[in-house]
């Protein structure tokens, strides 16, 4: 028997770690002295730890590698819990990947303005125009798969249509993961609704703010900020819901650099 200091450096886990392993439950000492108190450990225990240090070195947590434990002889169990962490950490890396490339975003940003890509607000009235849309609640980042849908709707029915597209947002507020999303592209003549596809008129807006973008979707913040400031200080607010008309994006077959998109605000004056 070993008492924990000594143990401790012929495992070269430091003392301190031996102690939480056993508040965890994970490697309690082979006995505790009752007379001193001092903590013993056996050499027969070196495998348990190794396997604790191994799951640990993995990324496994405390919790884990409690559950681990005792599935560390059946194989099948163990490639289970295996490949359950591959997954997490296949996703943690594809996060911290996206951080990354927000992160080249923002330096660029500061050898390239935005702004320079943001036209000024225009105060103007917006026709009626008929539409086929599809309208879902959809999480933000899935916008374009609904594009898609439509598209392929379209084709398939040989439907005649105008340029451009609308994406109107119809949530109070923003949701990452359930946006109120509707999209809609200009057509000649209403027909007949069918399979989520509807066909309607959006309405005339007597006012409203608007501001062009070019380039990637990455500008709609920059855009949104000056639209907002131009609201704010012309005494006007928010009466309608937001929406955004793609004059040209990759569903014209233009590239990034050739997008442009109009940011539709319905305004009253307060």
């Amino acid at each position: 028997m070993f008492k924990i200091g000594e143990f401790s450096k012929l495992v070269r886990v430091s003392a301190r770690m031996l102690r939480y392993y056993e508040k965890c439950g994970l490697l309690k000492p082979a006995s505790i002295d009752t007379f001193t108190g001092y903590r013993m450990y056996s050499a027969k225990q070196i495998p348990h730890l190794m396997r604790i240090i191994s799951l640990r070195d993995m990324g496994f947590v405390a919790a884990e590698i409690v559950e681990a434990l005792p599935h560390f002889h059946d194989g099948i169990a163990m490639k289970e819990i295996l490949e359950r962490k591959q997954n997490e950490i296949r996703a943690s890396i594809a996060i911290e990947q996206s951080k990354l490339e927000a992160i080249d975003a923002m330096n660029n940003h500061f050898f390239k303005e935005c702004f320079d890509m943001v036209y000024d607000v225009i105060f103007k009235s917006l026709q009626a125009e008929k539409v086929i849309s599809i309208r879902e609640s959809i999480p933000a980042e899935q916008e374009e798969q609904l594009w898609d849908k439509l598209f392929v709707f379209i084709k398939q029915n040989n439907i005649v249509h105008g340029s451009g597209g609308y994406s109107i947002y119809h949530s109070d507020e923003y949701e990452d993961d359930n946006v109120d999303t509707e999209i809609a592209v200009p057509v000649t003549t209403l027909g007949k609704d069918a399979d989520g596809f509807k066909y309607k008129e959006l309405p005339q807006i007597p006012k409203a703010a608007t501001i062009r973008f070019s380039g990637s979707y990455e500008n709609y913040s920059a855009a949104m900020e000056k639209l907002a400031l131009w609201i704010e200080e012309n005494g006007y607010e928010i009466s309608g819901v937001v929406r955004g008309f793609a004059i040209s994006s990759h569903m014209d077959g233009a590239s990034i650099g050739e997008f442009m998109t109009e940011l539709q605000v319905p305004v009253r004056k307060m």
